[in-house]
């Protein structure tokens, strides 16, 4: 281990050694500090209140959520820093150390989402997906209390549905259900449109009473003669795809911990 990544995680420690005593005796602790925000990008006030919030979360569903941010990942990838702090500094809730981090780094704009334990249960593949959908714009923006805001809402619905024995997952909600309204409700308005325009431009017509009127004086006259093949058969059969990503779940690795990664 290079000097500079010594020198870093020894700072580190001695925050997040204030959060070991919580998860010991969690009834008789302190509140301590759930938001770690070594990168400095939250104002003091803002971050005790994100604390505070995360620390209510973390009492009431027995999952550690920590918000941490990190000047750069010195060398490492996002999800093997994440493991290297839980694993290192004993991180989580419980005999399960159940927990969800997210970790920002700001140097090349990383993040990660790692769960464990009980967090394995409570937030899927796909819900850290949609989790990542919803606070990325605001991290983007570099609005960090409001990206953390929407963080904690994702983490006290899931953690909720969770503990109701319905996690939220691939099939929790109607992906195309939108879509096909929005789609059928623009034919709709597009075909009364159109109908609206031609009914317009037959104000003047008339129905005549005698046959004789639709008829040229100079009788049938064939200008042509064609042949056009209007109409065909065709037999499909559908063939069932095996995708994984539709089947949900969560993909744990082999220390029992899953993760989400990208860049914000």
């Amino acid at each position: 281990m290079n000097k500079r990544v010594f020198a870093f995680l020894t700072a580190l420690i001695l925050l997040l050694a204030l959060c070991v005593p919580v998860f010991a005796a969690p009834e008789d602790a302190a509140f301590n500090a759930m938001v770690l925000d070594t990168a400095e990008v939250l104002p003091a006030q803002q971050e005790e209140e994100l604390n505070q919030r995360a620390w209510n979360l973390t009492e009431r569903y027995g999952c550690a959520v920590y918000m941490i941010t990190v000047p750069g990942l010195e060398g490492m990838e996002a999800w093997e820093f994440s493991e290297y702090l839980f694993d290192g500094f004993g991180l989580g809730y419980g005999e399960e150390n159940s927990c969800i981090i997210l970790l920002l780094s700001m140097e090349y704009r990383d993040y990660d989402i790692m769960a464990h334990g009980y967090g394995n249960t409570a937030f899927t593949d796909y819900g850290k997906e949609v989790m990542a959908e919803r606070f990325l714009p605001d991290f983007g923006d570099d609005d960090w209390y409001g990206g953390f805001e929407e963080y904690l809402d994702c983490c006290e619905e899931f953690l909720q549905l969770a503990e109701e024995g319905t996690p939220f997952d691939v099939d929790s909600e109607d992906h195309t259900g939108g879509a096909v309204l929005i789609s059928v409700a623009v034919g709709l308005l597009a075909a009364f449109i159109t109908c609206a325009v031609f009914k317009g431009q037959m104000k003047t017509a008339r129905i005549q009473q005698r046959a004789d009127t639709y008829i040229s004086p100079e009788g049938l006259i064939l200008t042509g003669q064609a042949e056009n093949f209007l109409y065909k058969s065709r037999s499909v059969r559908h063939i069932e795809q095996d995708d994984d990503s539709d089947r949900g779940g969560t993909t744990v690795n082999r220390h029992g911990s899953s993760h989400s990664s990208g860049k914000f």
